[in-house]
């Protein structure tokens, strides 16, 4: 019988620690909640991080002629913090090993090699559990400044 107690007791536990990641539904709500405010820090961060990566200011200009970005400016108290985690990313980035196309002439070889992901960097970062809890960081001294 203790036998069986412990192994339902390392089940439950081995269970509850298995928990998938979780995402909310899109929506296109821009409203100004917690969570608004942290998807509005992450786009600045991905926004960023595209600009670094792209090394232009024209980067901005090109998008903003049809794009308003981010719908409210709350971040700008943590413009610094955003700008080192860009350049930090973009710095770290990897080069890529090896072209991807088996026909490729030495010179496409040579310029996919000059070339990097820095999309799917950026994406990827904006989907991260370490920016969504600098967010939160983030948002939490939004708050105390704020009040």
């Amino acid at each position: 019988m203790k036998n069986i107690i412990i192994k339902v007791i390392v089940l439950s536990l081995l269970l509850s620690s298995c928990k998938t990641y979780k995402r909310t539904k899109f929506e296109y709500h821009f409203g100004k909640g917690k969570n608004e405010w942290i998807n509005m820090y992450k786009t600045d961060v991905f926004l960023s991080c595209m600009k670094k990566g792209y090394d232009n200011d024209d980067f901005y200009k090109l998008i903003s002629k049809k794009d308003l970005l981010v719908p409210y400016e709350p971040i700008l108290f943590q413009y610094s913090k955003i700008d080192t985690l860009t350049t930090k990313i973009i710095k770290n980035m990897p080069r890529p090993i090896y072209p991807h196309c088996d026909d490729c002439t030495n010179e496409q070889e040579q310029e996919i090699l000059r070339k990097n992901y820095i999309c799917a960097s950026c994406l990827n970062y904006y989907a991260s559990s370490d920016l969504d809890s600098i967010a939160k960081k983030a948002y939490k001294q939004y708050k105390k400044g704020a009040l």
